[in-house]
């Protein structure tokens, strides 16, 4: 795997494009790794950091083949380096860990996706996607160790509709239960909303 920071210019008309669609962001990105995409051995995951009104805009990517970031437009952001990203986990190895997700559920009989309403609720899905995926998280004397730092709504045309998604910022502490599954969920994220820059789980010591 492959991890890219890329910092956007605020004065390049394309990046303020992307900030304003999620889903053209996805588009643009995708471009670095097009024909990894097209032959079906890319999965490419992205997230926007949180930052103050002051900072730069700041897009974290992952991709599972090196990206050819020249395709983007001269102005369009600062680009460092791809750096490889190859994890080898152990069982009980501890990690903070970052993600920006879409905790809902499918309401029975209808199938529509629809936005869980309370912390509770939400680390609960939290820890079932993670448990799935062979993590779990780690506990503290007051309950799991895991804050939402962010939990908004995004307003996003899908199909020539206006949807309402809920988007949440976890951050907490977690534990590699399984090390092959663990390492599979890395690759491929959690949770839907991949094209909405949702689903990145990052790691850290």
């Amino acid at each position: 795997m492959w991890i890219s920071k890329l910092v956007l210019n605020p004065r390049s008309r394309a990046a303020r494009r992307d900030l304003d669609n999620p889903y053209q962001m996805h588009r643009t990105l995708s471009r670095a790794v097009s024909e990894a995409l097209e032959e079906r051995r890319e999965r490419l995951l992205w997230r926007q950091e949180p930052s103050w009104a002051t900072d730069l805009p700041v897009v974290l990517v992952q991709t599972l083949t090196e990206p050819d970031w020249s395709v983007l437009e001269e102005d369009y952001a600062q680009v460092f380096p791809p750096k490889p990203f190859e994890p080898v986990f152990h069982p009980g190895q501890a990690f903070r860990f970052r993600l920006k997700a879409n905790p809902s559920k499918r309401l029975k009989g209808t199938g529509k996706r629809v936005a869980l309403k309370t912390w509770r609720e939400k680390v609960a899905w939290l820890e079932r996607r993670l448990e799935e995926g062979g993590f779990r998280l780690l506990e503290g004397e007051e309950g799991p160790l895991v804050r939402i730092l962010q939990d908004t709504f995004w307003k996003v045309r899908r199909k020539g509709e206006r949807v309402q998604i809920q988007v949440v910022l976890f951050e907490g502490a977690l534990e590699v239960q399984d090390p092959e599954r663990a390492k599979a969920t890395l690759a491929r994220g959690i949770g839907p909303g991949k094209a909405l820059g949702l689903g990145l789980l990052s790691l850290a010591r």
